[in-house]
């Protein structure tokens, strides 16, 4: 039996000798496995639209239990990204933490046209990586189910203020008077408190972040002075929540010692271009 879907690919591993497993995110079916055959051969004429983030058009044949690729014809690619080590490095990281976040058997258009439209971001650079990547990983939080409720005070149910306090474990607002009551408790026992202190241009970040519309979560106006809180707090909330470290992740912070490697990228790049005309 044939079946026809379009899929983002998320990640790829050996399997055998010479055929791939790939992991593909879809809308309908969420997250699904299906095989490669002779992957790692040039000679495949579907191997380069089965490759990491590469959003493309499938068709699987199904015997003994496995799908796996008889046909596979590219959409888009992110060309852009590959280029440049920290970009592809980024994507990989996004293409990582949807493959834990997404399960099988489910709906997941919510998720991919995210991951999608990220990636879409990063390969027409139309803001900064590390804007880009905090703002996906807290979408993320939203659309799985455990976004934070930036809306209003849990205890007192007051919207706005000059600083709020984020409690990540929770997943809660409170103002600084209810948060001064809170802290005059004894603590919650089992209760691990992490703390975000959120002035109101931070917390007005967050808020659109995770309630706009979905094809504009990326159209905020961060002030600089917040910026690096931004990217600390969007990170460390999503890793809290998914319980989880990503070596991908590890690998996108280290390459920030190594600022040079994509100036000199970039160099290469200009002077090519430069010479073509």
């Amino acid at each position: 039996m044939l079946s026809q879907f379009r899929g983002l690919v998320l990640a790829e591993n050996p399997w055998g000798e010479s055929d791939k497993i790939l992991t593909v995110l879809t809308a309908e079916a969420g997250k699904i496995s299906v095989l490669l055959k002779g992957g790692a051969s040039l000679r495949n004429k579907s191997a380069a639209s089965c490759i990491p983030f590469c959003f493309s058009e499938f068709v699987t044949a199904d015997r003994g239990g496995r799908p796996w690729v008889r046909e596979a014809s590219e959409i888009e690619s992110f060309p852009r990204i590959r280029k440049n080590l920290e970009l592809t490095s980024a994507a990989l990281y996004i293409c990582d933490v949807a493959g834990d976040v997404c399960v099988e058997n489910s709906d997941e258009s919510e998720m991919l046209q995210l991951v999608l439209n990220t990636l879409y971001a990063l390969d027409r650079g139309l803001r900064k990586r590390d804007e880009i990547k905090a703002a996906f990983e807290l979408r993320t939080a939203a659309v799985c189910g455990f976004s934070p409720d930036l809306v209003r005070c849990s205890e007192c149910g007051k919207s706005e203020a000059e600083v709020m306090f984020l409690d990540v474990m929770d997943g809660v607002l409170q103002c600084e008077n209810c948060r001064r009551r809170q802290n005059s408790l004894p603590p919650r026992e089992g209760h691990s408190l992490l703390l975000f202190q959120l002035e109101k241009p931070l917390l007005d970040v967050m808020r659109y972040v995770c309630y706009s519309n979905a094809k504009k979560f990326l159209s905020f106006d961060l002030p600089a002075r917040y910026a690096d809180r931004f990217y600390d707090y969007c990170e460390k909330y999503l890793l809290c929540h998914v319980e989880k470290n990503f070596r991908t992740l590890d690998f996108l912070h280290s390459l920030k010692a190594m600022p040079e490697i994509s100036v000199k990228s970039d160099r290469k790049e200009n002077d090519s271009a430069g010479t073509e005309k």
